[in-house]
């Protein structure tokens, strides 16, 4: 019996990572074809032509920055986004992808797989952000499923991290607190875990505070000192080129100043040059406001997972590499201090690699469960769980909240979104809430079902994206105001919401409405341009 492949997948904003278990069952990461653990998760569309993945899409950076596209994930599962390129629209789950494709076949052909044939090409685990909605998991699932990939679950980041940590082995509960900033994205997750389970407790984020930010600020020191050295010359943001340049520049000083104090910087715009002095110091001067935005971040999760219950920390695990900068790691244990009883020593763990290995390691986990024990061709199942009986159990929370638009009185027009399911409600969930009619003789109440534009609700209509549209029928006529209404919202780990609303005398309005990304049905079967070859 042939396999397909087993693979975990850190589709990052900034860079991706492809990881398997070796020969041995350890989760190993999978070099592309120029030996190198991450790829760029950049696209460059040739005109009329293909699309150009990876390290080779970034260096058209410097030459033709108008048609790269990047920190495509920040997209995902938003409604109407896409990017017009030679008349065609790229919506975010056609160019992820992209990426997906290259990052895949990049592996298979590391691992001697041709990859050939209609069948996937792998099985795989892709990770996202613990603060992602449903509509950004189904849309990374889709395109999963547009690379012509198994798709076998979507798991959070936070959680593939502390697979692959390890804290599962302590064969004990823990309470376990990960920061992942990485390099678009950033979120913070409270999670209790145990040998059969990884329960999450709360989290948060945001999909526009990561790395790209304290690249920004470094780019716009480099920028300032440009202006000083030459006054005389053109603003250096005019240069186009410049700037694609400049980007690859401030990426690798942001790294150099992660291990040394200083850094010179260099680039050219308008045909002259600069050459600068960065200091560590001086970078997190500038940056400070940033760390403070995701410590913000840190104090709620903290604070909604004492609402749970959960007031102490066993672990604390860096994700991402932006992590990587000293002041981060300062900051946090200077900012739980005081929160928490002990605040343990953050630990930066293989952040560029460790979301994709505890990706693969579930991976190969769900797949192992579909074979029979005795079976020759069984992948080999690794032991995630000492001591444990079952398979492992997931369980997330939702980062929205999901309501129904409610009136307070008859002269209140607007109304206002009464929340049903609320954020940081374990999945599945399912909530219900009381309503009552407000006319004399009302026959008909209509439902209209919103969602949450973020984790902090809103009551504003407006504020929020309205999904569905019913009407319950059949009331009793002649009765007074005041009759009764239940409305029950459940949300599945499937990322479908159902709505039940039941009248006064059993009178019953089913409405059903699937949480997905904002692909066109045309778009589905459009077939993506081909990779090019490098």
């Amino acid at each position: 019996m042939i396999l397909r492949p087993v693979l975990g997948i850190d589709l990052g904003t900034t860079y991706s990572c492809v990881a398997h278990l070796d020969d041995t069952g350890r989760a190993v990461v999978v070099p592309n074809s120029e030996s190198e653990s991450t790829s760029p998760s950049v696209v460059y569309y040739e005109e009329g032509g293909d699309a150009v993945v990876g390290r080779h899409a970034k260096s058209e950076l410097r030459r033709r920055p108008d048609r790269v596209v990047q920190h495509i994930k920040r997209r995902m599962g938003e409604p109407g986004f896409s990017i017009e390129l030679d008349g065609r629209q790229f919506y975010p789950q056609q160019v992820s992808a992209a990426i997906l494709e290259y990052v895949v076949t990049e592996a298979l052909t590391t691992l001697g797989h041709d990859g050939s044939g209609g069948a996937p090409l792998a099985d795989v685990v892709i990770t996202v952000p613990a603060y992602f909605g449903t509509a950004e998991r189904e849309a990374t699932r889709e395109a999963g499923e547009l690379a012509r990939l198994n798709v076998i679950s979507v798991i959070n980041e936070p959680t593939a991290a502390a697979i692959a940590y390890g804290v599962l082995g302590a064969g004990e509960r823990r309470r376990v607190l990960v920061y992942d900033l990485g390099g678009g994205t950033f979120d913070v997750t409270v999670m209790e875990t145990s040998p059969d389970s990884i329960r999450a407790i709360a989290t948060n984020g945001s999909r526009d505070l990561g790395g790209a930010m304290w690249d920004a600020a470094l780019r716009d020191l480099l920028l300032d000192a440009y202006r000083e050295q030459h006054p005389d010359a053109a603003d250096p943001s005019t240069d186009e080129a410049a700037l694609g340049e400049l980007d690859i520049v401030v990426e690798e000083t942001k790294k150099a100043l992660t291990r040394r104090s200083r850094q010179d910087a260099s680039f050219v715009a308008h045909d002259r040059r600069v050459r600068v002095e960065i200091s560590r110091e001086t970078f997190e001067e500038h940056t400070v406001d940033l760390v403070e935005q995701t410590l913000h971040y840190v104090d709620l999760v903290l604070a909604d997972a004492r609402a749970k219950g959960v007031d102490t920390l066993d672990e604390i695990v860096l994700v991402g590499g932006m992590s990587r900068a000293p002041m981060i790691a300062r900051a946090l244990t200077s900012r739980l201090t005081g929160k928490v009883p002990t605040v343990p020593e953050p630990r930066l763990v293989d952040p560029d690699q460790i979301v994709a290995k505890g990706a693969a390691l579930f991976a190969a986990s769900k797949v192992a469960e579909n074979y029979a024990p005795d079976d020759p061709s069984r992948p080999i199942a690794p032991a995630l769980r000492p001591g444990s009986s079952g398979p492992l159990q997931l369980v997330d929370v939702t980062s929205r909240g999901y309501g129904v638009r409610a009136h307070r009185s008859l002269d209140d027009e607007t109304g206002y979104v009464a929340w049903i399911i609320k954020p940081q409600s374990e999945l599945p969930a399912s909530h219900s809430e009381q309503f009552r009619t407000l006319e004399r003789g009302q026959t008909a109440v209509k439902i209209v079902v919103y969602e949450s534009a973020t984790n902090v609700l809103s009551e504003d209509p407006d504020a929020n994206t309205e999904l569905i549209t019913g009407e319950l029928t059949g009331l009793p006529p002649g009765k007074p105001p005041g009759q009764p209404l239940e409305v029950v919202h459940t949300l599945g780990t499937d990322g479908v919401l159902r709505i039940v609303a039941t009248g006064p005398s059993g009178q019953r309005l089913d409405l059903e409405h699937h949480l997905r990304g904002e692909l066109p049905p045309e778009e589905r079967d459009r077939p993506l341009p081909a990779l090019a070859k490098h």
